[in-house]
Order: structure tokens, then C-alpha cells, then sequence
């Protein structure tokens, strides 16, 4: 069975310090993982690779079987579910937790100035009666 992601000797630089430096991870599709480590290790770095969100600057990174850099990513992210505190602060403000689960639904974080159809609304409220937190629709992020 394929990897939903396989790094390798994934490196990630920012000017001049190392990020991640050669990281090798394999994750089948029944694997269940959490990332922990002191600040400073890589660990948001490490799942911003794994959701689109940054690329490599060096090494192989291969998600859902689609290798980044060969890929349209905004195709790619909707397929990828992830969340962390960092995600949460790049929601913008007054952003409605209706409109949070609709944009997520296309890979994006916040619905800035786009217009959805009444089906992503339905789909939206659908799902969060589904978790218990229908009540939360229209309430602010």
C-alpha cells in the first residue's frame, strides 16, 4: 500500500538557518502519529511540508502519492486534513466558524472576499451537527 506521506532527505531552509535538515518519514494509510519535540525542532515546519503549505528546499516530498513540485497543490489540499494552533491564528478575525469549515473545505483558510454555494453552506452545518457543534455556526471563530 502506498505511503500517504513519504519524505525523503527533505531538507528546509530559510535564509540561513535549517528548518529540517534531511528528514526521512514514511506514513501508511493506517498510521496514527503525533508530533512532539522542544520548540525550535522542526515540528511545524515538518507538517507544513506535509500539508502543501511549505515546500522542500531540497529532498523528495511525496503526498497522497503526488509528488510536491509536480502537482497543483490547491488540488492537492483538500484532500489533506490537518490543524494545529498555528493554523487557528492565520483565520482571519471575525472569520464565522460556518465560514471556517466551508473555506477548509477547499484547501483555504478563511473565506476572505470568496462567495460559496448554498451546498458548501449545507455541507458546512451538516458536518458540524455531525460533531455536536451545529450551535457554533454562526458564532466568531
Amino acid at each position: 500500500m502506498e505511503p500517504v506521506v513519504d519524505l525523503t532527505d527533505v531538507t528546509v531552509r530559510k535564509g540561513a538557518a535549517t528548518l529540517l535538515d534531511r528528514v526521512s518519514w514514511q506514513v501508511a494509510p493506517s498510521d496514527r502519529w503525533v508530533v512532539i519535540g522542544p520548540n525550535g525542532a522542526g515540528k511545524t515546519t515538518l507538517v507544513q511540508v506535509c500539508s502543501t503549505q511549505l515546500h522542500p528546499t531540497s529532498g523528495q516530498a511525496s503526498l497522497l502519492g503526488e509528488e510536491l513540485g509536480a502537482v497543483d497543490v490547491f488540488e492537492l489540499r483538500p484532500r489533506i486534513g490537518w490543524t494545529s494552533a498555528a493554523v487557528a491564528d492565520r483565520i482571519p478575525r471575525g472569520e464565522s466558524v460556518g465560514d471556517v469549515v466551508v473555506s477548509a473545505a477547499y484547501g483555504v483558510i478563511g473565506r476572505w472576499r470568496e462567495e460559496y454555494d448554498d451546498i458548501d453552506h449545507q455541507r458546512a452545518r451538516g458536518l458540524l451537527h455531525e460533531v455536536g457543534a451545529g450551535h457554533l455556526t454562526r458564532r466568531t471563530f
